[in-house]
């Protein structure tokens, strides 16, 4: 049940996140900033200002704003906004290793910031927050499905060719993220695969907007590692004995999926609870912190409240995340270990 208890305890534990996108982790601050510093619009001028903007109703708006908010950014070093907004975030959620989504498309397209300068500022200041006791922030590059296969292609290309150039252990995976509906995984089977073969890990946003055949194309067809969201399994029960049977962890964003309203529109009728019930390998995430006004330890606490969750039961989905991280095992033991050593304090 949840109670002050299960708030210290949610509040006191070490916690990964999987699923978030760097650039809605930025807060409304740092885009005023931003867009103050660059006069990419004149028409924003309060803080208040951005904060009616990005009032969604679908993930259609969502993905607009998201996109417009990557045109703020007009230089190299303006992307340490972003690295200091990562650091505040998971302070104030207790988050010390984390996966972001970061999406080179738009920053490409704007032609401010080619693509290697714009990561190596990233990787540089993630690793700079590490060595000072920060989180281990780990990045997913989006090769984005919003526009098209050659762009997805082409951001492949580009950060392999930083890798070649760049030794690195934050750059972890590829992700296909971007408009789910009329863009099916299949349609990348090719660019993914030569992901894996890079030797880089695979995650596709499936069953957000799309029906559960979203997620069968991913799992069976481009063999993801792990499911973005996953929300519309709940309508085949095959698919969720395959999820289980096959452990394939699903990154779960209940708020994100809430206000995108496709197929819920209230955290008592979310399919999370189902499939943990069922078995299935459910982590919790926020998806996108600023655009949703949810934070991690917000999305644990509706999590808990609104179905009654037992503290351990709050516990087996943080140990979950660590399962389904890209850690490799070692680090895996010595997170554990952690989170079960600060569980002993807080009980």
């Amino acid at each position: 049940m949840f109670d002050e208890d299960t708030q210290k305890i949610i509040r006191g534990l070490p916690k990964l996140e999987l699923h978030i996108h760097s650039e809605a982790v930025v807060t409304l601050s740092s885009y005023h900033d931003l867009n103050t510093k660059n006069k990419v619009n004149q028409s924003l001028k309060t803080i208040q200002d951005y904060d009616s903007l990005l009032h969604i109703k679908s993930l259609k708006d969502m993905i607009a704003n998201f996109l417009f908010l990557q045109t703020l950014f007009r230089s190299p070093e303006d992307f340490m906004f972003m690295v200091r907004d990562v650091e505040k975030y998971c302070a104030a959620n207790n988050i010390p290793y984390i996966e972001l989504h970061l999406s080179p498309t738009m920053v490409l397209r704007s032609g401010y910031v080619s693509f290697d300068d714009f990561i190596t500022v990233i990787v540089d200041g993630f690793d700079e927050l590490e060595r000072r006791g920060g989180p281990d922030a780990r990045i997913i590059i989006d090769l984005s499905r919003s526009y098209g296969l050659e762009n997805a292609r082409g951001n492949l290309s580009k950060l392999l060719s930083f890798l070649g150039k760049k030794s690195t252990r934050r750059i972890i995976g590829v992700g296909l993220g971007g408009q789910e509906m009329g863009n099916p995984c299949l349609t990348y089977a090719g660019v993914l695969a030569d992901a894996r073969e890079a030797g880089l890990h695979v995650v596709v946003h499936a069953g957000e907007e799309v029906g559960p055949e979203s997620i069968w194309q991913a799992v069976r067809d481009v063999g993801a590692d792990r499911i973005g969201h996953g929300t519309s399994a709940v309508f085949d029960p095959s698919l969720m004995d395959y999820l289980k049977e096959h452990s394939i962890p699903l990154e779960v964003c209940p708020t994100s999926n809430i206000i995108t309203g496709k197929y819920v529109q209230t955290y008592e009728k979310h399919p999370i609870k189902q499939f943990m019930d069922e078995g299935l390998f459910v982590t919790v995430n926020t998806d996108d912190p600023m655009l949703f006004d949810i934070d991690l330890n917000g999305e644990y606490e509706s999590l808990a409240r609104t179905f009654n969750l037992e503290a351990d039961t709050v516990i087996g989905l943080a140990e979950n995340a660590i399962r389904a991280s890209f850690m490799d095992d070692s680090s895996k033991q010595s997170f554990t270990k952690r989170l079960r050593e600060a569980v002993s304090l807080l009980k």
